[in-house]
């Protein structure tokens, strides 16, 4: 049994109050992500996240884009660099705070 402590999910109560910045930990993103899996794992598949925060899930839809890239295309370099491009350039994310853009 995996015994790490939970994960932070408020910073302070003014972050809160002044930004709604409240953290989604690991289990809930892969429980969402899983809800729309096919489309996380599709190459070309566009995701804007306008409050990325820290980018936690942005971080983890592009592990899973590069995972079907590494599958499909682990025999021609070229190939793996044009859709793992392409992956990387599907996802885009937006936060008003400087210190969570900058982390």
């Amino acid at each position: 049994m995996d015994s790490k402590p939970p994960e932070k999910q408020v910073v302070s109560k003014k972050r809160v109050v002044d930004h709604g910045e409240v953290y989604t930990g690991a289990r809930e993103v892969n429980a969402m992500l899983d809800l729309v899996r096919q489309e996380t794992e599709r190459i070309d598949a566009r995701f804007l996240e306008p409050a990325c925060g820290t980018g936690n899930f942005l971080a983890e839809i592009l592990e899973r884009k590069l995972r079907v890239v590494a599958e499909r295309y682990r025999k021609s370099r070229l190939e793996y660099e044009r859709y793992a491009v392409l992956a990387v350039a599907s996802i885009y994310g937006i936060d008003i705070l400087e210190d969570k853009v900058t982390e």
